[in-house]
Protein backbone atom coordinates (compact mmCIF):
# COMPACT_ATOMS: atom_id res chain seq x y z
CA UNK A 1 0.00 0.00 0.00
CA UNK A 2 2.38 2.24 -1.08
CA UNK A 3 0.80 4.84 -2.28
CA UNK A 4 -1.52 5.88 0.42
CA UNK A 5 -1.45 8.58 2.88
CA UNK A 6 0.64 8.68 5.96
CA UNK A 7 -1.29 7.65 8.66
CA UNK A 8 -1.39 9.16 12.11
CA UNK A 9 0.65 6.78 15.15
CA UNK A 10 -1.19 4.71 17.34
CA UNK A 11 -2.56 5.68 20.18
CA UNK A 12 -3.39 3.84 23.45
CA UNK A 13 -6.53 4.27 24.92
CA UNK A 14 -5.70 6.75 27.20
CA UNK A 15 -4.84 9.03 24.58
CA UNK A 16 -7.94 8.35 22.63
CA UNK A 17 -9.06 11.79 21.22
CA UNK A 18 -13.13 12.03 22.70
CA UNK A 19 -15.07 11.68 19.54
CA UNK A 20 -13.35 8.38 18.38
CA UNK A 21 -14.84 5.42 18.74
CA UNK A 22 -13.31 2.56 20.66
CA UNK A 23 -14.56 0.12 18.07
CA UNK A 24 -12.41 1.87 15.67
CA UNK A 25 -9.28 2.24 17.40
CA UNK A 26 -9.87 -1.52 18.36
CA UNK A 27 -9.44 -2.20 14.68
CA UNK A 28 -6.58 0.38 14.35
CA UNK A 29 -4.61 -1.27 16.60
CA UNK A 30 -6.16 -4.92 14.64
CA UNK A 31 -4.50 -3.89 11.60
CA UNK A 32 -1.03 -2.99 13.37
CA UNK A 33 -1.17 -6.44 14.95
CA UNK A 34 -1.70 -8.52 12.08
CA UNK A 35 0.41 -6.81 9.76
CA UNK A 36 3.61 -7.09 12.07
CA UNK A 37 2.80 -10.93 13.31
CA UNK A 38 0.83 -12.33 10.30
CA UNK A 39 -2.13 -14.27 10.34
CA UNK A 40 -0.77 -17.21 12.67
CA UNK A 41 0.23 -14.38 15.91
CA UNK A 42 -2.79 -12.44 15.55
CA UNK A 43 -5.07 -12.64 18.78
CA UNK A 44 -7.46 -10.67 20.41
CA UNK A 45 -5.89 -10.71 23.33
CA UNK A 46 -2.36 -9.16 21.54
CA UNK A 47 -4.90 -6.29 20.22
CA UNK A 48 -6.64 -5.10 24.01
CA UNK A 49 -2.89 -5.51 25.26
CA UNK A 50 -1.68 -3.27 22.12
CA UNK A 51 -4.59 -0.43 22.90
CA UNK A 52 -4.12 -0.97 26.24
CA UNK A 53 -7.69 -2.15 27.70
CA UNK A 54 -9.00 -4.74 29.16
CA UNK A 55 -10.25 -7.72 26.71
CA UNK A 56 -13.32 -7.69 27.97
CA UNK A 57 -13.68 -4.24 26.67
CA UNK A 58 -13.25 -5.82 23.60
CA UNK A 59 -14.96 -8.66 23.18
CA UNK A 60 -18.03 -6.15 23.95
CA UNK A 61 -17.62 -4.73 20.52
CA UNK A 62 -16.17 -7.89 19.43
CA UNK A 63 -17.58 -11.14 21.05
CA UNK A 64 -15.02 -13.33 18.92
CA UNK A 65 -11.80 -13.63 17.06
CA UNK A 66 -13.80 -14.35 13.93
CA UNK A 67 -16.15 -10.52 13.97
CA UNK A 68 -12.94 -8.67 14.79
CA UNK A 69 -10.86 -10.78 11.70
CA UNK A 70 -13.77 -9.59 9.31
CA UNK A 71 -14.00 -6.25 10.42
CA UNK A 72 -10.26 -5.25 10.14
CA UNK A 73 -10.25 -7.34 6.92
CA UNK A 74 -13.33 -5.26 5.62
CA UNK A 75 -11.64 -2.08 6.57
CA UNK A 76 -8.19 -3.03 4.65
CA UNK A 77 -9.67 -4.10 2.11
CA UNK A 78 -11.94 -1.17 2.10
CA UNK A 79 -9.47 1.76 2.26
CA UNK A 80 -7.49 -0.47 -0.76
CA UNK A 81 -9.68 -0.41 -3.00
CA UNK A 82 -10.53 3.35 -2.30
CA UNK A 83 -6.56 3.79 -3.52
CA UNK A 84 -6.43 1.20 -6.03
CA UNK A 85 -9.71 3.23 -7.13
CA UNK A 86 -8.09 6.61 -7.21
CA UNK A 87 -4.31 5.04 -8.76
CA UNK A 88 -6.03 3.87 -11.77
CA UNK A 89 -8.19 7.15 -12.72
CA UNK A 90 -4.95 9.01 -12.47
CA UNK A 91 -2.70 6.55 -14.60
CA UNK A 92 -5.44 6.05 -16.81
CA UNK A 93 -7.52 8.79 -17.51
CA UNK A 94 -5.95 11.54 -15.18
CA UNK A 95 -3.57 14.70 -15.44
CA UNK A 96 -0.34 12.74 -14.32
CA UNK A 97 -1.38 10.18 -17.23
CA UNK A 98 1.45 7.29 -17.80
CA UNK A 99 -1.18 4.66 -19.36
CA UNK A 100 -0.96 1.18 -18.79
CA UNK A 101 2.65 1.44 -18.45
CA UNK A 102 2.24 3.27 -15.22
CA UNK A 103 -0.07 1.01 -13.74
CA UNK A 104 1.83 -1.76 -14.19
CA UNK A 105 4.80 -0.36 -12.41
CA UNK A 106 2.88 0.99 -9.17
CA UNK A 107 0.94 -2.69 -9.18
CA UNK A 108 4.28 -4.00 -9.09
CA UNK A 109 5.90 -1.25 -6.64
CA UNK A 110 3.22 -1.59 -4.41
CA UNK A 111 3.13 -5.58 -4.80
CA UNK A 112 6.75 -5.41 -2.64
CA UNK A 113 6.15 -2.75 -0.54
CA UNK A 114 6.83 -3.67 2.91
CA UNK A 115 2.95 -3.26 4.54
CA UNK A 116 1.57 -4.92 1.54
CA UNK A 117 4.12 -7.83 1.39
CA UNK A 118 3.56 -8.32 5.16
CA UNK A 119 -0.98 -8.11 5.03
CA UNK A 120 -1.51 -9.86 1.72
CA UNK A 121 -0.06 -13.11 2.26
CA UNK A 122 -2.14 -12.67 5.82
CA UNK A 123 -4.95 -12.45 3.96
CA UNK A 124 -4.39 -15.18 1.70
CA UNK A 125 -3.71 -17.53 5.25
CA UNK A 126 -6.94 -15.63 6.78
CA UNK A 127 -8.99 -16.69 3.58
CA UNK A 128 -7.91 -20.16 3.64
CA UNK A 129 -9.53 -21.05 7.14
CA UNK A 130 -12.74 -18.58 6.41
CA UNK A 131 -15.15 -18.30 3.85
CA UNK A 132 -15.90 -14.94 4.52
CA UNK A 133 -13.00 -13.75 4.14
CA UNK A 134 -12.53 -15.52 1.19
CA UNK A 135 -15.39 -14.24 -0.35
CA UNK A 136 -14.70 -10.55 0.63
CA UNK A 137 -10.79 -10.79 -0.95
CA UNK A 138 -12.99 -12.36 -3.85
CA UNK A 139 -15.06 -9.05 -4.41
CA UNK A 140 -12.22 -6.71 -3.84
CA UNK A 141 -10.10 -8.41 -6.23
CA UNK A 142 -13.29 -8.26 -8.73
CA UNK A 143 -14.12 -4.49 -7.57
CA UNK A 144 -10.58 -3.87 -8.99
CA UNK A 145 -10.90 -5.24 -12.02
CA UNK A 146 -13.97 -3.33 -12.49
CA UNK A 147 -12.30 0.33 -11.31
CA UNK A 148 -9.28 -0.29 -13.87
CA UNK A 149 -12.17 -1.08 -16.73
CA UNK A 150 -14.06 2.26 -15.48
CA UNK A 151 -11.35 4.17 -15.61
CA UNK A 152 -10.59 3.25 -19.42
CA UNK A 153 -14.03 4.15 -20.31
CA UNK A 154 -15.18 0.56 -20.36
CA UNK A 155 -18.52 -0.87 -19.10
CA UNK A 156 -16.91 -4.01 -16.44
CA UNK A 157 -20.92 -5.99 -17.65
CA UNK A 158 -19.96 -5.62 -20.95
CA UNK A 159 -19.47 -9.14 -22.79
CA UNK A 160 -16.85 -7.16 -25.06
CA UNK A 161 -13.97 -6.92 -22.17
CA UNK A 162 -13.59 -10.68 -21.73
CA UNK A 163 -10.22 -10.71 -23.48
CA UNK A 164 -9.16 -7.45 -21.74
CA UNK A 165 -10.39 -9.26 -18.85
CA UNK A 166 -8.40 -12.40 -19.04
CA UNK A 167 -5.50 -10.34 -19.47
CA UNK A 168 -5.96 -8.29 -16.78
CA UNK A 169 -6.21 -11.97 -14.59
CA UNK A 170 -3.10 -12.62 -15.79
CA UNK A 171 -1.75 -9.43 -14.43
CA UNK A 172 -3.22 -9.64 -11.18
CA UNK A 173 -1.83 -13.30 -11.00
CA UNK A 174 1.58 -11.77 -11.53
CA UNK A 175 1.44 -9.39 -9.38
CA UNK A 176 0.31 -11.54 -6.13
CA UNK A 177 2.96 -14.12 -6.91
CA UNK A 178 5.49 -10.68 -6.91
CA UNK A 179 4.53 -10.32 -3.32
CA UNK A 180 4.95 -13.99 -2.52
CA UNK A 181 7.93 -14.59 -4.11
CA UNK A 182 9.95 -10.87 -3.75
CA UNK A 183 8.14 -9.21 -1.01
CA UNK A 184 10.49 -10.33 1.75
CA UNK A 185 13.47 -8.52 -0.22
CA UNK A 186 11.19 -5.62 -1.69
CA UNK A 187 11.84 -3.45 -4.62
CA UNK A 188 15.80 -3.75 -4.07
CA UNK A 189 15.65 -7.67 -5.18
CA UNK A 190 18.11 -7.97 -8.46
CA UNK A 191 15.30 -10.35 -9.16
CA UNK A 192 12.44 -8.03 -8.87
CA UNK A 193 14.01 -5.80 -11.40
CA UNK A 194 14.14 -8.46 -13.75
CA UNK A 195 10.37 -9.04 -13.34
CA UNK A 196 9.54 -6.34 -13.72
CA UNK A 197 11.17 -5.19 -16.51
CA UNK A 198 10.11 -8.62 -18.37
CA UNK A 199 6.30 -8.34 -17.22
CA UNK A 200 6.26 -4.75 -18.98
CA UNK A 201 7.96 -5.80 -21.90
CA UNK A 202 5.15 -8.91 -22.62
CA UNK A 203 2.09 -7.66 -20.51
CA UNK A 204 2.07 -4.10 -22.04
CA UNK A 205 1.53 -4.60 -25.31
CA UNK A 206 -1.10 -7.52 -24.93
CA UNK A 207 -2.87 -5.42 -22.99
CA UNK A 208 -2.99 -2.63 -25.10
CA UNK A 209 -3.72 -4.96 -27.69
CA UNK A 210 -6.82 -6.35 -25.80
CA UNK A 211 -7.90 -2.66 -24.89
CA UNK A 212 -8.42 -1.72 -28.32
CA UNK A 213 -10.07 -4.76 -29.34
CA UNK A 214 -12.32 -4.43 -26.23
CA UNK A 215 -13.54 -0.73 -27.67
CA UNK A 216 -13.44 -1.93 -31.34
CA UNK A 217 -15.91 -4.81 -30.29
CA UNK A 218 -17.92 -1.98 -28.24
CA UNK A 219 -17.92 0.49 -30.92
CA UNK A 220 -19.31 -2.71 -33.81
CA UNK A 221 -21.76 -3.34 -30.96
CA UNK A 222 -22.98 0.24 -30.36
CA UNK A 223 -23.44 0.68 -34.31
CA UNK A 224 -25.13 -2.91 -34.33
CA UNK A 225 -27.49 -1.87 -32.26
CA UNK A 226 -28.35 1.43 -33.62
CA UNK A 227 -29.07 -0.08 -37.01
CA UNK A 228 -31.56 -2.62 -35.23
CA UNK A 229 -33.03 0.29 -33.66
Amino acid sequence: MTKSATKPPLRSYRQLPKDQPLREAIIDHAVAILTAEGASGFSALKVAKSLGIRQSHLTYHFPSRELLLHALVDRLLSDYAEKFALVVTRTLQGDEGGGLGALIDWLLADAVSPVTARLFPALWELANQDARIAAELDRFYAGAMAAAFRALGLDPESPAVSELQAVMAVLGTLVEGTTAIHGRNGAADPGFQVLRSTAKAILLPALRQAVDMTRAAHATNEADGVRRS
